[in-house]
């Protein structure tokens, strides 16, 4: 691959380069094997219009991102508004609230509740992630090591965005914190705040708890628990059939657990899936120029554009120290 043609740019070079090294063995073997990426779309060569593969690289690069953290993804529901010109930087978000129904009698006057719909205003940032592509690096045909690099890149993103979701989540829970580590006893306790949640009106949400975000530092003590230890299984786990880690997670009572180092600001997170939000503004973008002070050198930024709206604090619980 020639990188020394700037004329066609460093990002489409980039986007060949990948486009060709998957080719080779395949979309899934090569990009499961040596990157952990699974690209979704098939079917590109060299042939087709080289315009092509700077979104290649886009694209590529941002399913490295989420494909390690999907279950992370999968806690928060994915609004795609702002992405698709549904607003200007800033977004409404509407949220239920529970209203109370009752059994009137014949020719009753109803009473009316204010409650009902009420609303959150969010509003993206940006975050990026430079690489740098030295111009030996272009010069020598390092192939290899390009990729490492702009592998490196979706790994940055992946790791800001997780953090992001999870920080966002603990910072916007409805409920105080369960002290005292993560116990057995704390565990179930968080669970219950979330199952038992009211609205100011003494109405209860319905939320039911069915995913534990652990921190990595706290898991591995969590589980030599004797009681938690009798309370670990396999999702769809068959007596007799062999147990596949990657397609059945390990669940605690209802709650699918999670582990993450991603989770700084607490031990764990007890939660409903799906009822807070990720705002996006855009898919992962890539942007290519000169490093300045540094002639030879180009670099291809990454760029992501999101925000976190919490809609139901109440459906968010989580465990200290």
């Amino acid at each position: 691959m020639d990188f020394t043609n700037y004329g066609k740019g460093l990002a489409e070079d980039a986007g060949k380069l990948l486009a060709e090294s998957f080719g080779r063995q395949g979309d899934s073997a090569m990009l499961k094997e040596h990157f952990g990426i699974t690209l979704k779309e098939s079917g590109q060569t060299l042939a087709t219009n080289t315009g092509a593969y700077v979104d290649l690289l886009a694209g590529t690069l941002y399913t490295a991102a989420i494909e390690k953290i999907d279950k992370i993804l999968a806690l928060v529901t994915i609004n795609e508004d702002l992405k698709n010109k549904g607003g200007f930087g800033a977004i409404q978000i509407p949220k239920l609230t529970p209203t109370i129904a009752y059994e009137v009698s014949e020719g009753a006057v109803v009473n009316y509740f204010d409650e009902g719909v009420g609303s959150i205003t969010v509003t993206c940032k940006k975050i990026v992630a430079g690489t740098s592509i030295t111009w030996e690096i272009l010069k020598r045909g390092m192939n290899d090591f390009a990729k490492y690099v702009l592998k490196n890149a979706a790994d940055s993103i992946a790791r800001k965005l997780a953090g992001d979701i999870l920080s966002g989540l603990v910072a916007g829970s409805g409920h105080s914190a369960t002290t005292g580590s993560l116990t057995f006893a704390n565990v179930l306790e968080a669970e219950k705040d979330v199952n038992t949640a009211t609205y100011s009106n003494g109405v209860a949400y319905g939320f039911i708890a069915d995913a534990i975000v652990i921190s990595s530092t706290y898991w591995s003590t969590f589980r030599l628990d004797e009681d938690v230890k009798a309370g670990l299984y396999y999702a769809t786990a068959i007596p007799g059939q062999p147990i596949n880690p990657a397609a059945m997670p390990l669940m605690f009572g209802n709650l699918e657990i999670i582990v993450t180092p991603f989770l700084t600001s607490a031990h764990a997170i007890v939660l409903e899936k799906g009822r807070n939000i990720l705002v996006k503004e855009s898919d992962l973008e890539t942007y290519e120029g000169q490093i300045p002070g540094r002639l030879y050198d180009r670099e291809v930024v990454a760029l992501l554009s999101y925000a976190m709206g919490i809609l139901y604090p109440k459906s968010i619980s989580y465990i200290s120290a």
